[in-house]
């Protein structure tokens, strides 16, 4: 995995909850599916500023009031894109941060991907998630503008 030069800076706490859609049938890993993964990767600014859930933010809504002790959550970008397995794809961030992700496997009803938060040129975040198809996972992370910076990271097998 290449890591582009930018600078970068974020310390992100994690405080998510895999979030899921349907049950899909369980595959083996030979069965991966010959498809993509549309990979959506949104920026949320959390703040006790003013009572504001953006309309966008609807699906995720009790999510967010459940795990956040927050007043007002703003979609500040959001970007979905279609990946090919194993493919590296690269999400900017607001205040030029940056996500790299890579498809690894669809096993189990889950899509496992390779996350990696890059500063500069030295990873601060390198795991891996797996979750469910159509599901959703936050991450808290640090001060941003008038509150706190939550990226909402979301995976569904495409054909």
């Amino acid at each position: 995995m290449s890591l582009p030069r930018r600078p970068v800076s974020l310390l992100l706490i994690l405080a998510g909850v895999t979030l899921g859609g349907p049950a899909v049938p369980a595959q083996t890993p030979s069965e991966e599916p010959k498809s993509a993964v549309e990979v959506r990767i949104g920026a949320v600014v959390a703040s006790n500023t003013g009572q504001v859930f953006d309309s966008r933010l609807a699906s995720l809504r009790r999510q967010f009031n459940s795990l956040f002790p927050y007043s007002s959550y703003r979609l500040l970008k959001e970007e979905r894109r279609r990946v090919e397995w194993r493919k590296e794809a690269e999400f900017d961030l607001p205040g030029g941060r940056y996500l790299l992700v890579i498809p690894r496997e669809y096993k189990d009803g889950r899509v496992s991907l390779n996350l990696m938060l890059v500063q500069g040129t030295r990873p601060l975040v390198n795991t891996v998630l797996a979750l469910r198809n159509h599901g959703t996972f936050l991450v808290g992370g640090p001060h941003h503008e008038d509150g706190v910076l939550i990226i909402a990271i979301g995976a569904e097998i495409v054909r």
